[in-house]
């Protein structure tokens, strides 16, 4: 066991089987609500559990987002390009296969041997898997609906009548011929594609949403929580990330101001009159504060020391990619729109920088009309050197 999975060993504590039961419903209920087939491209947020600030080992094959997403259309247009309905069936049949391979994290002997009128449960949302060996424990997986829905509809064809209770009950060697055949036309590197690397990916994607260890563990049917520790390592890097975030947001709590920057003193450049000071996050973003000499002289700073960044609403400018280039301030960050309130004066633009920094600005009406900001749009979020307020934390 690395030493990283040591450290997250001792950070799980001790949880009783009633709470373990209380936060696999939660965490089951959350993703029966929310497509899993969708392609995943949110950053970590404010909110997003720190857990999922880590890196994983290189020998883990898996699969990221942005792969998953590319396969599970190939399994699509390959099941439409079915010349004949016998066919577009037979290959529905195995799309319905490996999709329950990637939204169970399953064992493939495990999703073969389901059968669709006893094992799954539409009103829970639920499929129970007996466990591939004698000995294993049978366990119910909270899987989306529409999924199950699916399912449902395909066994209820008459013409696969002859299917029921079998629906998934596919040779061993054909699926994974089928997996590698759609890899190929997704584009993917030969030997990435297997039902173990769908189930590590099942794996990595929960524990990136901020499921709890024991919770994947529960979800995979693992015997013990060692086992879902392999896919996390946590770097010195992550740890700096994790840290950085719980101060930055202890800071904001102490504070009217709506942007927060944590971080160490990277330079310091005196003038006659002002110091400038720029401070370099734990996610690598740099920010530049321009204040008072007699200000410097009285927070006694110097290079390497940790500090904190403040910027108020106010003081935030939004723009397209186009403004980037038409404004003096030291201060522009790329990021994304995450939501918009306003009076019809005053607009407040909630965002997110790429390292998943919040950041908010407050403009008017009238700015965002110009602009035709939307939510989710790509933007710049810039500000002056002398609007940032440096503080000791």
């Amino acid at each position: 066991m690395s030493t990283a999975a040591d450290t997250i060993l001792d950070l799980v504590p001790r949880l009783d089987a009633a709470t373990l039961r209380r936060l696999y419903d939660q965490a089951g209920a959350a993703l029966a609500r929310h497509d899993q087939t969708a392609p995943h491209r949110r950053l970590p947020s404010e909110s997003s559990c720190q857990a999922a600030l880590f890196t994983v080992p290189k020998d883990i094959r898996h699969l990221d987002a942005d792969e998953l997403d590319r396969l599970t259309r190939a399994f699509v247009a390959w099941r439409d390009a079915g010349r004949s309905p016998s066919v577009r069936r037979a290959r529905e049949r195995m799309r319905l296969v490996y999709t329950l391979l990637r939204l169970s994290g399953a064992k493939l002997g495990e999703v073969l041997a389901v059968n669709e009128r006893s094992d799954i449960d539409r009103a829970g949302c639920t499929v129970r898997f007996a466990g591939s060996r004698s000995e294993d424990l049978s366990r119910k997986v909270i899987l989306p609906r529409a999924f199950l829905d699916e399912v449902e509809r395909f066994a209820a064809n008459p013409l696969n009548r002859s299917l029921r209770g079998e629906l998934f009950r596919l040779d061993p060697g054909f699926v994974r011929r089928k997996l590698y055949e759609q890899a190929r036309r997704a584009g993917l590197p030969p030997g990435r594609v297997s039902p173990t690397a769908l189930r590590h990916s099942r794996a990595v994607e929960l524990l990136r949403s901020g499921v709890p260890l024991p919770v994947v563990q529960m979800l995979l049917g693992h015997s013990s929580v060692v086992l879902t520790a392999i896919y996390c390592s946590f770097s010195d890097t992550d740890c700096q990330r994790i840290v950085s975030r719980c101060v930055a947001k202890e800071t904001r709590m102490k504070t009217s101001a709506r942007n927060t920057f944590f971080g160490t003193v990277s330079s310091v450049r005196k003038s006659p009159l002002f110091t400038e000071i720029s401070l370099t996050t734990a996610t690598g973003q740099e920010v530049v504060s321009v204040i008072t000499n007699e200000s410097f002289d009285r927070l006694g700073l110097s290079e390497a020391d940790p500090v904190t960044a403040l910027v108020k609403a106010p003081w935030v400018l939004v723009g397209k990619d186009a403004f980037r280039a038409k404004t003096s301030a030291r201060n522009s960050f790329p990021g994304t729109v995450t939501g918009i309130r306003g009076d019809g004066v005053a607009v407040e633009i909630m965002g997110q920088l790429l390292d998943g920094t919040p950041m908010c600005a407050l403009i008017t009406a009238e700015s965002v009309e110009s602009l035709d900001l939307k939510e989710g749009d790509p933007v710049w979020f810039f500000f002056k050197a002398f609007s940032v307020i440096i503080n000791i934390p």
